[in-house]
Formats: C-alpha cells, sequence, structure tokens
C-alpha cells in the first residue's frame, strides 16, 4: 500500500507517495509564501497532488499542517504563519481527489513518523522538541499522540523559563522559546559577534544556527562559548520537560538539531541520567512521512 503525505509549511508544501515502511517513492513541492488566502494554497496542493495521485494510486491522504488543528473534523482552526482560518482541509482535498483524508498538526506528524518507522520505534511514551523559529513538540503517551481537549498540547515553547523574561506573543514572560530557539542562538551569536568583531564568528556574520556551529567547528572559541551556554540552557529546559512527562526518549529535530552529534555533546553533560536524547532521524522529512503514516494508522 502507498499512502499521499502533504506536510504544509509557512514557505512550501510537500508533498510524497509513502510506502508502508516510510519510503519516500515520489515528491514534489509547492510554494506557498506569497499566497494570500487558504484557497489559493489548497488549489496549489490539489494541482501538485493530481498526477502523483493518477500514478501512484494511494489508498489514502494524511496531511500535516502548522497551526491548531480540529483533527475531528479535519479543520486547520488557525494557523500564525499560514492564511488558515477554520479552513476545512480535509473535505476539500477528500472531495477533490476522492480518497479518505486525514489531518493534524506538522509536529504530531513528524512524532508519529519517528514512533512508526523512525528513531524510536521501541518507545511507548516520547516526546519531540523542535527547535525552529520558535520551540515547538508533540507528546506520545502509551503510543498515542496526545492532543489535549483543545487540540493544543505540546507547545513547548511556552512555559515560564525566567518569570522577568522578555513578554511572549503567547501573553507570558520569559518563555523557553525565547531561549532554545534557532532565533534565540542567532541572537546570541550577532550579539557575542558584535562584543568580538575580530572573531571567526564575527567574519562568519552568523544569521543560522548552522553559521555559529561552523564557527565553533573552525575553532572560533567565541562560538564555543555561545554553543555551550545554548547547550545548558537548552538541557535545563528539556530537563523539566523529563519531570513532567517521564518520556523513555526525547527526540529532537528542526534547524538546531540538524547540527546532530554537535548539538548532543553540548547539551548531554547536562542533562539527567535518565534522560535519553535521540535526534530525528528524517530530518525536514519527518513532516511529511508522518504525514503517510496518519493516512495508514487509520
Amino acid at each position: 500500500m502507498t499512502y499521499l503525505g502533504i506536510d504544509i509549511g509557512g514557505t512550501t508544501a510537500k508533498l510524497g507517495i509513502v510506502d508502508d515502511d516510510g519510503t519516500i517513492l515520489a515528491r514534489t513541492a509547492v510554494a506557498t509564501a506569497g499566497l494570500q488566502d487558504g484557497a489559493a494554497i489548497v488549489d496549489a496542493i490539489l494541482q501538485a497532488a493530481a498526477p502523483l495521485v493518477e500514478t501512484h494510486r494511494p489508498a489514502a491522504v494524511g496531511i500535516g499542517s502548522a497551526g491548531r488543528i480540529d483533527v475531528q473534523n479535519g479543520v486547520v482552526l488557525r494557523a500564525g504563519n499560514l492564511p488558515f482560518q477554520n479552513e476545512p482541509l480535509c473535505a476539500k482535498v477528500s472531495a477533490a481527489l476522492h480518497l479518505p483524508t486525514f489531518l493534524d498538526n506538522d509536529a504530531n506528524c513528524a512524532l508519529l513518523a519517528e514512533a512508526t518507522c523512525g528513531v524510536c520505534t521501541d518507545c511507548r511514551d516520547a516526546l519531540m522538541v523542535t527547535l525552529g523559529t520558535g520551540v515547538g513538540g508533540a507528546i506520545l503517551i502509551n503510543g498515542t499522540l496526545y492532543r489535549a481537549h483543545n487540540y493544543r498540547a505540546g507547545e513547548f515553547g511556552h512555559f515560564v523559563f525566567d518569570k522577568d523574561g522578555p513578554p511572549c506573543v503567547c501573553g507570558l514572560r520569559g518563555c523557553f522559546e525565547h531561549y532554545a530557539s534557532a532565533t534565540a542562538l542567532v541572537k546570541a551569536a550577532q550579539t557575542a559577534a558584535e562584543e568580538h568583531p575580530d572573531s571567526r564568528l564575527a567574519a562568519a556574520k552568523p544569521h543560522s544556527a548552522k553559521a555559529v556551529f561552523d564557527a565553533a567547528e573552525d575553532g572560533c572559541p567565541v562560538a564555543e562559548d555561545v554553543l555551550a551556554a545554548y547547550g545548558e540552557t537548552l538541557a535545563l529546559g528539556l530537563n523539566s520537560l523529563l519531570k513532567i512527562f517521564m518520556p523513555q526518549c526525547i527526540v529532537l529535530a528542526g534547524g538546531v538539531a540538524n547540527a546532530g552529534d554537535a548539538l548532543l555533546r553540548r547539551t548531554t553533560p547536562h542533562l539527567l541520567p535518565e534522560a535519553e536524547l535521540r535526534l530525528s532521524s528524517f530530518a525536514s522529512d519527518a513532516g511529511l512521512i508522518g504525514a503517510a503514516m496518519l493516512a495508514k494508522i487509520q
């Protein structure tokens, strides 16, 4: 059996035909940035999906989207970086492609990919923490995704890390994502580069997490100090999540996690002994594969 997985992000929607083992057999992508409304995004996705469906005849469609998702009714209630407002995605896609269609949050789909055919197939209880523009996440309890009554569980970026910290768009102050996101890492690196203009970090003009890790790997002590502080901060937050949920493992995903072992060796020494930290095995494809797995398990 094969399934059509669709991963909708703020800049791109990725589509792929995925088999039972999580292997992507065919793929395409369409731009979502610049499209002004939900209808335009849906139309672009359907145009890209039609030839995949015609060629591969998938059994069902799974969709992962950023935002708050009404899983039962297949509706994107709201998505901060997408022009979706009460968007009935499942109904529209199912009607156009004549296939059963299922929808969930993109982070939930990413964890589902890891739990069904990725790095935590051996775990019934697991967390995913996504380290990107913000900090997000997903929760697996006894083999089932936990979404909460209002589909808003897993907002790991929004527990208070410092009560005197900066105000957050969520209404709190000092939220964890202000200290542990890729955005926070880049901001800290840029501050350090300004303070040390002759450093390799300053020469790298760090506008991404990768640039910071690259500078450290090149032997820059300023970049190393930034990453050492970041690793400790990340570990403090992960320790808090560990105490609350006590998962068998925590899976890291997102842009910062792409640093791989370079991130782990700066974070793991600060973790509690019972913490099991793993890296996503699918990287940027986790959402697409997980969307397909969502279709498979229904």
